[in-house]
């Protein structure tokens, strides 16, 4: 799970890699077999879906350098179609930008400096994914859950994992599952019934001074969108200015980190 760690600033494959991991944590012992189980289901459901949208409402906590623990928020919006299309429109404390992908390019637009830059791109979403990172350092926001095999992503790095039981979260019965890792620690909160879907997550950087945490809570799931393909078009304002993608990236990075001092 090395990309959760970056997920908001710092931080969803094939059968025979499923199987793998999979057969790695029952041969380890430490992951509660319902923990797996439920974790697997929602997962598999996600992977099923062809198209979707969800909105995720973000707390992310930054430390001062005196000690003090600060949160900031923000809200994203996501639209997702499978294999090769994706949109996220990120606003709020520390952000201010949409990123979208249609299959041949992406663009990234920071609107609080008017600036937006496009790169061409692999076919596929996860292909997608990987390129920008490696190529540019960027991870687009929450990641894991976008590749086509969410569970390979989420459980690369984990440790141990425990269920928790059945808790709420805003009024939705979920399986509270909670994982760990070597540098971090992370729960979520998974929708009972026929539509197993993410309704919280929270990570912990214990490795951190004070133990930041980010969370997201996951609501307005649409899994029979339609969007056309003009929803992932990303025409920049008028009097925007064209840069590299790199350089908006590092603009809306910099943003970031003036918003958090």
């Amino acid at each position: 799970m090395a990309r959760l760690t970056r997920i908001a600033g710092r931080a969803a494959a094939s059968l025979a890699c499923f199987l793998v991991v999979t057969q790695a944590l029952q041969a380890d012992g430490k992951v509660d077999p319902e923990a797996e189980r439920y974790l697997k289901d929602s997962c598999r459901y996600l992977a099923g879906l062809r198209s979707f949208t969800f909105r995720v409402d973000e707390t992310v906590d930054d430390v001062a350098d005196d000690g003090q623990k600060l949160a900031y928020s923000d809200r994203r919006q996501v639209t997702i179609s499978r294999p090769n299309q994706l949109m996220i429109d990120s606003t709020g404390d520390t952000t201010d930008r949409s990123f979208a992908y249609d299959g041949k390019n992406v663009t990234l637009l920071d609107k609080e400096h008017s600036v937006y830059g496009t790169a061409k791109a692999p076919d596929t979403i996860d292909a997608m994914l990987e390129d920008m990172h490696d190529r540019f350092g960027y991870t687009a926001p929450l990641a894991d859950f976008l590749f086509s095999d969410p569970y390979r992503m989420l459980t690369e790095d984990v440790t141990s994992g425990t269920y928790l039981g059945l808790h709420h979260v805003r009024g939705v019965k979920c399986h509270h599952l909670a994982f760990r890792q070597k540098t971090i620690d992370w729960q979520i909160w998974i929708a009972t019934g026929d539509r197993p879907l993410p309704r919280k997550f929270v990570i912990t950087y214990k490795r951190e001074a004070s133990g930041p945490q980010y969370s997201a809570t996951f609501t307005h799931w649409d899994v029979d969108a339609k969007p056309g393909d003009d929803t992932f078009e990303l025409k920049p304002p008028e009097g925007a200015r064209k840069v590299s993608f790199i350089e908006a990236h590092e603009a809306a990075t910099s943003s970031r980190k003036s918003h958090s001092k």
